[in-house]
C-alpha cells in the first residue's frame, strides 16, 4: 500500500503538538500546585527548581490573561518568605524573585518589576547575613536604578538610593561583604552623564525637581561627592558655590574621606577655606583634627576659618584646640584669640599666655601693642612670679619710647601689676611648704617660709617616725599610735603646730581604731592655737570677735594673711578690681582718691578699722586708694578664701557685715568732707537700650543684651538687669561696654565705658544695677535731649 508521506508528516507534527500541549498543561498544573503550596505557607515548594525557574513564564501567562490579583498574591507571599528566620528559605525566595525580574525585562511588565524591586529593597534593609544571591540582587537593583534615572523617573529611585546610602554610612548595620557589594552598585549608578545632569538641575532647576536632584546626589556616594567638590572648586559663580557648600556636607561619611584626600592636594586658598566651611557645617567635633594642620597655611584667611570652625563646632575641647592654635597662627589673629581663650577659662591658658609673652620680641610691629595689652590683661589670673617679672621687663623696655601717660600698654601692665603684686605678697606670707620629709612618710605643712622651723620640724618628725617604725615592725600598733598621740600633744603644748598636725594625721594612718585619740589631739591643737593669738590683737578686734563662736574666730583668724607695709607703700590703688578686706592691726593708713591729677585726702585709718567692704561684699572697683602712713601692720582677707569658710561657718558673713556697717560708710565720709566727686549732674530716666560687652581689645564681644537705664549723666549711666548669681555679676566688673543711645530724630551714638560697679537691689532678688563710667564724657546737650524725649 502506497503511503502518503506528506500526510504522515502532518500527522506526526499534530501528534507532537498535542503531546507538547499536554506536557505544558501538566507542567502548568504542577506549577499551580507548587504555587498553591507556597500560598498555604508550605515553603518546601521553594526548593523545587521547576517552580523557581518557571515562575516568570507563569506570571507572563497570568499577566496576559489579566489576572493581576493572582500575581500580586504570589509576590506578597514571596515577600514574606524573604523575611523568614531560615536563611535557606530567604535565599530561595530571593532567587525566585531575581529570576522573575530577569525574565520580565519588558516595558509592559513595569508594575511587576517595581513590586519585585520594593520587595528586594525591604529584604536588603533588614538582611544581616551574606547570601550567595546578594551580588545578583544588588546588580539588578543597580540596573533598575540606572534605567529609571536615565528615563527621568527620579522619584522612583529615591528609596533605593537611600537604602544604599544608609548601608554605606552605617545607619543600617551590615557585614563588610554586603557593604562592599552595595558600594560597587552605588558607584556604578553614578555615571558621568547622570552626575552632570543632576548637578545642572540642582544648581539651576526649580521646585521639587531641584530637590529630587539634590537628594539623589547626596545618596549617590563617593563619585558624586567628588564630582560636586570638583564643581565647587572650579565654579566662578558665587551663588553656585554657596549652594554646593550647603549640599556636600550632607553626604556625611563619604565627604569626610573625600575632604581628607583633597586637603593633601595643592589647592588654592579658597578651596581649602571652602572645605573648612563644609566641615564646620557638619558640626562634628571629631572632625576638627582633620583641619588643624591648616593652621600652618600661610594664608591668614584659612587660619581664621579654622579658628571659626573650632569656636563654632567644638564643645568639650574647644579651649585645648585654641591653645594649640595660639602659637601657630599669624600675629594678626592672636590678640582676639587670646581674649577668647581667656573667656573660656581653659586650664593651662595662663602658662600659655606667659610663654607667648616671653616671645614678644618676635611679635609683628603691626599688632605688637594690641597683643601685649591683651596678654597683660589675661595673665591677671596668674599667681606666678614669672608673670610679674615679664610685665616689669615690658615696662623697662618701653621706658623712653613713649610717654608713660600716653602708653596704653604701660597703663594695662601697671593695672595688672597692681592686681598681681598683692596676691604674690599674700602668697609669700601665707605660703605653705608641701614637701615630703625624707623617709618619714609624713608630709610637711605651713612654716611661713622659715627655714629654721622647716629643719626643726623635719628633724623631729624623722626621729619620731623611726621610733614608730620600730614599734610597727614588732606588731605593736597600739603602742605606736599612743606614742604619736603623746608626741602630738607635746608638740602642741610647745607651740610646734606644724609638727603637731603632722603627728595627728599619722595617728589614724598607723591605727584606724585610734579615733578617740585623734579627735582629742585635734581639740588640744585648736586650744593651743587659740592661746597663741596675742592679747593686743584680741583687744583691738574685741567687738568683732565677741559676735563669733570659738570655731568661727579660729577659722577666720587663721585665714587672714598678715603683711607689714613700709611708709608710703600703696596697699590698694583706686580703680583696682581687688575684692579684699583689709584689717588694720597697728600703724595708720591713708584713704585718698584722685580727682584728675589731684590726690584728695579723705581719712586716716587706724587700728581696729576695716576697709574694702564695698568691693568685697558688693560688686565694685575700688573707688579710693589705701596707702601706709608710717609702718603699718595689716591683715587681709581674700574673698575666695572667705567663700570657702562660709561652707562651714555661714555665720561669719553677717558678723563681718554688721561690723563693717558700724564703721563710717565711704559715701558718708565723702559727704562729711564736703567732697563731691561727680563732675556732671545725674538725671533719672527710664529708657530701654542695647548694651554690648567689649573684649580686651575693645572690640564687640558676642554678648549683648537690653537693659533699662535708671539714670544718666555726661560722665556715665546706670541700668538695671537680672543676674542669677552674685559671682556672675563679678564677671562684669571692669569690663568694657558699649551703650547705643539715640537722639530724637533717630541719630544714634555709641557710648564706650567701663563697668565700675554692679549692685544688688535687695538681698532677695536677682535684680542688679550696673554702673558705667564713660571713657570720654558725652555732650551735655545729648543727655538733655535724651531726657526731654523720654
Amino acid at each position: 500500500m502506497e503511503i502518503d508521506i506528506d500526510r504522515q508528516k502532518e500527522a506526526q507534527k499534530t501528534t507532537k503538538q498535542l503531546l507538547e500541549h499536554e506536557e505544558r498543561q501538566r507542567a502548568k498544573r504542577r506549577m499551580l500546585k507548587l504555587v498553591a503550596m507556597l500560598n498555604t505557607g508550605n515553603h518546601e515548594a521553594l526548593f523545587n527548581d521547576e517552580l523557581v525557574g518557571g515562575l516568570s513564564a507563569l506570571i507572563s501567562t497570568y499577566y496576559e490573561d489579566g489576572d493581576r490579583e493572582w500575581i500580586a498574591t504570589l509576590f506578597e507571599k514571596l515577600g514574606e518568605y524573604t523575611c523568614s528566620e531560615d536563611s535557606q528559605v530567604r535565599e530561595r525566595a530571593l532567587m525566585a524573585l531575581s529570576l522573575c525580574m530577569a525574565g520580565l525585562q519588558q516595558q509592559k511588565y513595569y508594575n511587576s518589576i517595581k513590586i519585585i524591586t520594593d520587595i528586594l529593597l525591604r529584604w536588603l534593609r533588614i538582611e544581616t547575613t551574606f547570601l550567595s544571591v546578594c551580588g545578583t540582587v544588588c546588580r539588578q537593583l543597580q540596573e533598575y536604578g540606572v534605567r529609571v534615572l536615565e528615563e527621568g523617573l527620579w522619584g522612583e529611585c529615591e528609596y533605593l538610593l537611600e537604602i544604599f546610602h544608609q548601608i554605606q554610612s552605617g545607619i543600617l548595620e551590615k557585614n563588610n561583604a554586603i557593604k562592599s557589594i552595595v558600594s560597587r552598585s552605588q558607584e556604578a549608578m553614578a555615571t558621568v552623564y547622570l552626575l552632570e545632569e543632576l548637578t545642572l538641575v540642582c544648581l539651576h532647576g526649580h521646585g521639587s525637581r531641584r530637590q529630587q536632584a539634590e537628594k539623589i546626589l547626596i545618596h549617590l556616594g563617593r563619585k558624586a561627592t567628588i564630582h560636586l567638590l570638583d564643581t565647587l572648586l572650579s565654579s566662578k559663580e558665587r551663588e553656585d558655590r554657596l549652594r554646593l557648600i550647603g549640599i556636600v556636607p550632607a553626604t556625611g561619611y563619604v565627604a569626610v574621606a573625600v575632604f581628607k584626600d583633597y586637603l593633601q592636594k595643592d589647592l588654592p586658598w579658597y578651596g581649602v577655606r571652602n572645605i573648612i566651611l563644609m566641615i564646620t557645617a557638619m558640626d562634628n567635633e571629631e572632625l576638627i583634627p582633620l583641619i588643624m594642620p591648616c593652621l600652618e597655611n600661610e594664608d591668614i584667611r584659612i587660619q581664621q576659618q579654622v579658628i571659626d570652625c573650632i569656636s563654632e563646632v567644638a564643645e568639650t575641647n574647644q579651649g585645648a584646640y585654641l591653645l594649640e592654635a595660639l602659637p601657630i597662627v599669624d600675629d594678626e589673629l592672636k590678640p582676639g584669640l587670646v581674649g577668647y581663650i581667656g573667656q573660656l577659662g581653659e586650664s593651662g591658658r595662663t602658662e600659655a599666655f606667659l610663654d607667648l609673652l616671653s616671645q614678644r620680641d618676635s611679635f609683628s610691629p603691626a599688632v605688637n601693642d594690641k597683643l601685649l595689652q591683651s596678654l597683660a590683661v589675661q595673665v591677671r589670673l596668674s599667681d606666678s612670679i614669672r608673670a610679674v617679672n615679664l610685665l616689669e621687663m615690658i615696662l623697662e623696655e618701653r621706658k623712653g619710647q613713649i610717654c608713660p601717660k600716653d602708653d596704653p600698654v604701660a597703663k594695662v601692665v601697671h593695672q595688672t601689676l597692681h592686681i598681681l603684686k598683692p596676691r604674690l605678697i599674700k602668697k609669700d606670707h601665707a605660703k605653705k611648704s608641701q614637701q615630703q620629709s625624707p623617709d618619714t612618710g609624713i608630709k610637711s605643712v605651713s612654716f611661713a617660709g622659715d627655714p629654721a622651723r622647716v629643719n626643726l620640724t623635719t628633724r623631729d618628725s624623722q626621729r619620731i617616725t623611726e621610733e614608730v617604725t620600730t614599734l610597727l615592725g614588732r606588731n605593736r600598733t597600739t603602742e605606736a599610735s599612743q606614742l604619736l598621740y603623746e608626741k602630738c600633744i607635746e608638740a602642741a603644748r610647745g607651740k610646734q603646730f606644724e609638727l603637731a598636725e603632722l603627728l595627728r594625721d599619722r595617728i589614724l594612718e598607723v591605727d584606724p581604731n585610734a579615733l578617740a585619740e585623734a579627735i582629742k589631739a585635734d581639740e588640744i591643737i585648736e586650744e593651743e592655737q587659740s592661746s597663741t593669738i596675742s592679747r593686743s590683737h584680741i583687744s583691738i578686734w574685741q567687738d568683732l570677735y565677741d559676735s563669733m563662736t570659738t570655731e568661727e574666730f579660729n577659722a577666720l583668724y587663721y585665714t587672714l594673711d598678715n603683711v607689714e607695709y613700709a611708709s608710703g607703700t600703696v596697699i590698694v590703688e583706686q580703680g583696682a578690681n581687688n575684692p579684699m578686706l583689709y584689717f588694720v592691726n597697728s600703724g595708720n593708713a591713708r584713704l585718698t582718691y584722685w580727682r584728675g591729677n589731684e590726690e584728695i585726702f579723705i581719712k586716716k585709718i587706724g587700728p581696729g578699722e576695716i576697709i574694702g567692704a564695698e568691693p568685697f561684699f558688693d560688686v565694685s572697683l575700688w573707688t579710693v586708694s589705701l596707702s601706709a602712713f608710717g609702718k603699718t601692720d595689716v591683715q587681709s582677707l581674700e574673698r575666695e578664701g572667705f567663700l570657702k569658710l562660709l561652707d562651714t561657718f555661714p555665720g561669719l558673713k553677717p558678723c563681718l557685715i554688721d561690723y563693717c556697717l558700724k564703721s563710717e560708710a565711704l559715701p558718708d565720709l565723702l559727704e562729711s568732707s564736703g567732697e563731691d566727686r561727680r563732675q556732671h549732674p545725674r538725671y533719672p530716666v527710664k529708657l530701654i537700650v542695647k548694651h554690648t560687652l567689649l573684649n580686651e581689645s575693645g572690640k564687640n564681644s558676642p554678648k549683648s543684651f537690653k537693659g533699662k537705664i535708671a539714670d544718666i549723666s555726661a560722665g556715665g549711666l546706670s541700668f538695671c538687669i537680672r543676674i542669677s548669681r552674685k559671682e556672675h555679676a563679678r564677671l562684669l566688673l571692669g569690663r568694657g561696654i558699649k551703650t547705643s543711645l539715640f537722639e530724637p530724630g533717630g541719630k544714634g551714638i555709641d557710648c564706650i565705658g567701663r563697668i565700675v560697679a554692679v549692685r544688688q537691689q535687695d538681698s532677695l532678688s536677682n535684680d542688679y544695677s550696673v554702673h558705667v563710667q564713660f571713657n570720654e564724657p558725652v555732650l551735655e546737650s545729648l543727655v538733655k535731649s535724651i531726657i526731654n524725649s523720654n
